[in-house]
């Protein structure tokens, strides 16, 4: 009865493994589904040895397990390694791939010296001279080995896949499997196994567990590669100590050192531990040089970094003291950088840092180090250096780069703009001479770019006035600091006022009167200049219908507005506004924007036409010195041109009479308001009168005024 019970257990289990295996095999795709159907061949021949034992024990009354059902379960076994074997080798190419290849080859040394001396040869000396029983012993033990090497190494690995708790539950049924197999065979060799006892079960058991771990597939669609993403204290965990110490154990309490497998097996995971220990101390040594190498060095292009920049300049200005030398930085930013970065991706752009860092290289040689210290900016130190090496080795880096980069396919300009610092001369530590060097840097794109500039005390005083007028700014339309100022605009011929320029000006109590040449760039520079245009173009507009009431219902209101302003995306609806609020009629207001929206031709011809669909009038101001282009200057919806104050400074000059003359040509054949500004000499509007220009402003008529100054000026023409 025990047999049979022994026998019908695994029945329902092996027919519930196979029914879940089988829904894991449906629902799998690819690589999995040679996986699921591998152990459903394994679970398959575990049902066929047991229907023939089944069977012995009803037709024969035979207990004892048929020779047929060991061949049939060493089937099982062998297709069950076989599967464990392609699951590995989807997780990884190689065991030998396994960070903890160490830990499992010392605990299966340990598994294999325990296997050998109380299993396979009390095995095979129970044997009796049974070849057969010999090898089917042996057959079990060996295949028993490999499944466990197998598992332990899936074990490992399932901590690092989408499949981790299928793997688990399938380690954990091929361990029961094992530990079944183990105790089996040691009560065999015992003499105390009878058919039908207590651990008869734990077969049943571990095919169960093994078909468990299919209710967990519904988690995972298809299995991925194992991340190759191990910690390293993991690799050195306390496991392979513990086994060699439970082996020392055994060792001890079992053949007092004499010499056996387990001896042997004790001193070669001792082996092992010392090699493993000597791998970790490499391995750590290695990350700690790659460590220190990353700490003082520029990943993407090698160079030294900023630590190893702030290092070796305190080392420089220490030895430059002590030897009563001089030492100089070179701060070198890439100009318009950000263009390359924007136009060819960012990988171009890396590309591009690494050819640079590597010209850099050379140019420098052994002498000098050149360092990485931002974005796309370097610096090179220069020990031992004079104002005159400086001079020299700038000039030289600008020559550098006078010729194309080749990046892949991709042939491509670029220039540094580079600031000088000088020790003792600027500064006394790292900070001071990079802040001075960086404030140089600035002040050679400032003038135009590839160039390169020393500190100075000027240019400190400079850039302190800059930060104050910007700090200051941010407060001014809160604190009503702004002011406009109007300019009359004149008909040459009746010396009538037909309109006014709103011009505006700004009196600080910090730093009283500032030049909106001074202001006005700063505030483009730091995005002041939108809310500042804002507030210029509602308080014209507002003046404007002031004075409209005040019956001054001729003129119109000329307002200048940046190129940022102008490109703005809430531009268009500013005028709106500010035309609303003041309930003013959009003729007469009249936009002036210099040449330099042709840089972006397509969104300028669009306001444009946005401002001429609203009625509001617009000019281009200061005609004929930046970015005209006749071809593009007949397309644009544009109402006026105002010829710049340079080209009728000296009219009477053939040359510059000649000028004045084409762009008048030009503005009246092409339907356009010509004004000309800056007039100064009544001869300056005899000439202008002649060539059919109608209007002008400047100081002959009237400089820029207050409000109240300007409507006396108005009533008394």
């Amino acid at each position: 009865m025990r047999s049979l019970g022994a026998c019908s257990f695994p029945f329902i289990a092996l027919a519930v493994s196979i029914n879940w295996l089988f829904k894991s095999y449906r629902k799998s795709l690819g690589n999995e589904r040679k996986f699921w159907f591998l152990l459903i061949i394994g679970v398959f021949f575990y049902f066929m040895a047991n229907c023939i034992w089944f069977y012995m024990q009803i037709i024969y009354d035979v207990q004892d397990y048929p020779k047929m059902s060991h061949l049939m379960w060493l089937l099982s076994y062998v297709f069950f390694l076989i599967a464990l074997i392609y699951k590995l080798k989807v997780l990884n190419k190689s065991i030998f791939n396994n960070p903890f290849f160490y830990n499992i080859l010392i605990f299966m040394i340990t598994a294999a010296a325990l296997s050998i001396h109380y299993l396979i040869k009390p095995a095979l000396e129970f044997s009796d001279n049974s070849l057969l029983l010999a090898i089917l012993n042996l057959s079990y033990q060996l295949i028993n080995l490999c499944l466990l090497f197998m598992i332990i190494n899936i074990f490992y690995y399932s901590q690092y896949t989408q499949m981790k708790k299928v793997l688990l539950v399938i380690s954990t049924g091929f361990f029961v499997q094992f530990a079944a197999d183990s105790i089996y065979s040691y009560l065999l060799i015992a003499g105390k196994y009878h058919t039908g006892s207590l651990m008869d079960p734990l077969w049943g058991l571990s095919v169960l567990i093994i078909g468990l771990s299919s209710l967990y597939i519904s988690d995972v669609k298809e299995e991925t590669k194992c991340k190759q993403d191990y910690n390293m204290k993991n690799s050195g965990s306390l496991f392979p100590y513990i086994t060699v110490i439970a082996l020392i154990i055994i060792v001890i309490n079992s053949e007092q050192w004499h010499w056996n497998v387990l001896v042997i097996g004790l001193i070669v995971t001792f082996l092992l531990v010392i090699m493993m220990q000597i791998l970790v101390i490499k391995k750590n040594r290695s990350l700690a040089n790659e460590f220190w190498y990353y700490a003082y060095h520029d990943e993407l292009t090698g160079l030294h970094n900023r630590v190893s920049f702030q290092r070796d300049l305190i080392k420089i200005l220490d030895d430059a003291d002590i030897l009563n030398r001089r030492a100089a930085i070179l701060l070198l930013d890439l100009d318009r950088f950000k263009n390359i970065n924007d136009t060819f991706g960012h990988h171009i752009g890396d590309l591009l840092l690494k050819e640079c860092a590597r010209k850099l290289k050379e140019f420098t040689g052994n002498n000098d180090r050149v360092y990485r210290v931002g974005g796309d900016e370097f610096i090179i130190i220069l020990s031992n250096a004079t104002e005159q090496d400086c001079i020299s080795t700038a000039e030289n880096i600008l020559n550098v780069f006078t010729k194309s980069l080749f990046v892949e396919e991709y042939e491509i300009s670029i220039t540094p703009s580079i600031g000088i610092s000088l020790y003792p001369e600027n500064g006394v530590n790292s900070e001071t001479l990079l802040k001075y060097a960086d404030m140089s840097m600035y002040l050679a794109k400032s003038k135009g770019r590839n160039n390169f500039q020393f500190y100075s005390s000027e240019l400190n005083e400079a850039l302190l006035r800059t930060l104050e007028i910007e700090n200051e700014l941010k407060k001014a339309i809160k604190n009503d600091d702004f002011t406009l100022y109007y300019q009359p605009k004149v008909n040459l011929k009746t010396r009538e006022i037909v309109g006014m320029e709103a011009l505006l000006r700004w009196n600080n109590s910090r730093l009283g009167f500032v030049s909106p040449a001074e202001f006005i760039p700063i505030a483009e520079e730091t995005g002041q200049i939108v809310a500042i245009g804002e507030w210029v173009l509602k308080t014209a507009c507002k003046q404007m219908k002031e004075w409209q009431r005040a019956g001054f219902t001729s003129l119109r209101m000329s307002v200048n507005v940046s190129v940022f302003q102008f490109q703005h995306s809430d531009f268009i609806m500013t005028v709106k506004t500010a035309l609303e609020e003041n309930e003013l009629d959009a003729k007469y207001l009249e936009v002036e924007i210099t040449e330099s929206i042709m840089q972006n031709i397509v969104d300028s011809m669009r306001i444009l036409n946005e401002l001429k669909s609203i009625g509001v009038k617009t000019s281009i101001d200061d005609f004929g010195t930046g970015y005209s282009s006749l071809s593009v200057l007949k397309r644009l919806p544009i109402d006026a041109i105002k010829i710049d104050k340079s080209f009728v400074d000296d009219v009477a000059d053939k040359k510059d009479k000649s000028l004045v003359n084409a762009i008048i040509d030009i503005g009246v054949n092409l339907n356009l308001e010509v004004v000309v500004e800056g007039i100064e000499y009544e001869d300056q509007v005899s000439h202008l009168s002649i060539n059919n220009c109608i209007l002008g402003q400047g100081y002959l008529f009237s400089k820029p005024v207050p409000a109240s100054d300007f409507e006396k000026i108005f009533m008394n023409n």
